[in-house]
């Protein structure tokens, strides 16, 4: 299909090694019911056959533009390379091993188009390669279900936990305004980026009705944030963090948004580390029990309160600095959740 006017919406996906699902994902964009689409897609020099797969696609559909890498740049630069093209009215990103509901843009647009949001926000789901789909904990905490058509992060703190690039729908007016550009080198970027737009914005739009399939990668095709013990992805995390948290310093009017990112990092960021003790070098544990803890020390009681008592007991062993204890539990907790798997996998054949 030809795009004979400008598009309407630009989406911008790097693919890095996702042969397996790379099919089914595309076939998810060339198949919206939005017609008039631009699809932006960066290979980052993936050794598999992804380069192959889509120059067959753009063969049958010249909607789709393909950037490719030499050497692999990360999806921080590859979102950014694509930016630096885009042509559509509004802009959405999008990952390579992910799906998406095939009239999802065109709900969207509409919905933009209606009440001139700077940005729309959507739900999301979890989905393994069994297709067994689960709850998003960042996006059922956020997107509780109800649409809002005009709010912002102060009316709706709890979207602090919306930490992912693409459920948004963006106006490219808004997003040229300030001139938004990924962190490169880091993994965990969405974090900050989705900080930087909530935090510039006054009219956003909540709207469930669209869903967003993010997948969980099997054992043998991890993706990056998946890998979480590694400690570069510790690095990332906490420079990530951190300047999440000087953006809502650097404005007054954003300071009550602390409190709640704080609540986030306490149930979530921090505890995804801590489960991961009995797995990591040397190297990782030190940050850990060195500037994690004292991230952790610092921060005001109150936050703990919404944690479980069994959260709890990990958070005392950690600020204890009781690391064989903390191991042995995240090991066992580990090995029950595998057992449990395989238990339930029984049962259902």
């Amino acid at each position: 299909m030809s795009l004979d006017k400008k598009p309407l919406v630009s989406i911008i996906v790097p693919v890095y090694n996702a042969e397996e699902y790379l099919e089914e994902s595309l076939d998810c964009l060339v198949n919206q019911t939005l017609e008039n689409i631009e699809i932006i897609c960066i290979n980052d020099a993936s050794s598999d056959g992804c380069l192959e797969i889509l120059e067959e696609y753009a063969l049958n559909d010249s909607r789709i533009k393909i950037l490719n890498n030499e050497t692999s740049l990360g999806p921080s630069i590859c979102r950014n390379m694509g930016l630096d093209i885009v042509s559509g009215e509004y802009i959405a990103f999008y990952d390579s091993d992910d799906a998406i509901d095939l009239d999802a843009y065109e709900k969207l647009y509409n919905f933009s188009e209606k009440y001139n949001h700077d940005f729309v926000v959507f739900n999301a789901i979890r989905t393994n390669d069994n297709g067994r789909q689960f709850p998003s904990v960042l996006h059922s905490k956020s997107i509780t279900g109800e649409t809002f058509i005009k709010t912002n992060i102060l009316e709706h703190e709890e979207l602090v936990y919306d930490t992912t690039s693409w459920n948004k729908f963006i106006n490219r007016n808004f997003f040229e305004k300030y001139d938004f550009r990924f962190a490169e080198g880091r993994v965990y970027q969405d974090i900050l980026f989705s900080m930087q737009l909530f935090c510039s914005s006054e009219c956003i739009g909540i709207y469930p009705e669209v869903v967003y399939y993010w997948r969980i990668r099997g054992k043998n095709s991890k993706s990056i944030t998946q890998t979480v013990y590694d400690t570069k992805n510790l690095h990332d995390r906490i420079f990530i963090i951190s300047n999440t948290i000087q953006v809502i310093k650097s404005n007054e009017k954003y300071l009550p948004l602390l409190d709640p990112l704080y609540v986030k990092l306490v149930e979530i960021d921090v505890l995804q580390f801590i489960k991961e003790l009995d797995r990591c070098n040397d190297e990782f544990t030190d940050i850990m029990f060195g500037e994690v803890k004292s991230f952790v020390e610092s921060l005001p009681s109150h936050v703990f309160n919404t944690i479980s008592e069994e959260d709890m007991v990990k958070y005392d062993l950690f600020l204890n600095d009781c690391r064989d204890s903390l191991k042995f539990i995240a090991n066992k907790q580990r090995q029950d959740k595998i057992e449990n798997r395989k238990i339930s996998l029984r049962k259902e054949n």
